[in-house]
């Protein structure tokens, strides 16, 4: 697979990640902020995230659209990923109490396999930013 492939398909795999993450959340917003506030580590900041959250996956997914923006909408994701990856890991180490604050056929994923996934994504961030030479935009910018 050409590189240039491979960042097409990696953007429209974070896209169509963080839309339907994001209009699940919004959708179920009245659940999703529920969730945020039984969360262990979140709770104090259930009402900020709850907000905050969609809107960045949105403004991710719009960036990964467009060729002159994908670099910073990698990065925006690779750190997004990042940080949920390291939320699952916490509550999967340290607490008993598990609630989702995930949305749709997500939400149906045990906290390992979450764990698995947000780690395939974090990893399709990071190939991303790697194989997108901002450098080198010949053909591709």
């Amino acid at each position: 697979m050409k590189k240039e492939t491979f960042i097409d398909v990696a953007a429209y795999a974070l896209v169509i990640l963080f839309v339907y993450a994001s209009i699940n959340k919004l959708i179920a917003y009245d659940f999703f902020l529920s969730d945020l506030k039984r969360s262990p580590l979140l709770s104090p900041y259930a009402l900020l995230l709850s907000v905050l959250v969609p809107c960045v996956e949105l403004v991710l997914a719009g960036l990964l659209v467009f060729c002159k923006t994908r670099y910073t909408g990698f990065i925006g994701s690779a750190i997004l990923m990042g940080l949920f990856t390291f939320y699952v890991w916490y509550v999967l180490s340290f607490t008993k109490e598990r609630p989702c604050s995930c949305g749709g056929i997500i939400r149906n994923l045990s906290w390992q396999n979450h764990l698995l996934f947000n780690t395939a994504f974090l990893l399709i961030a990071f190939t991303g930013i790697l194989f997108y030479n901002r450098n080198n935009k010949t053909n591709y910018a």
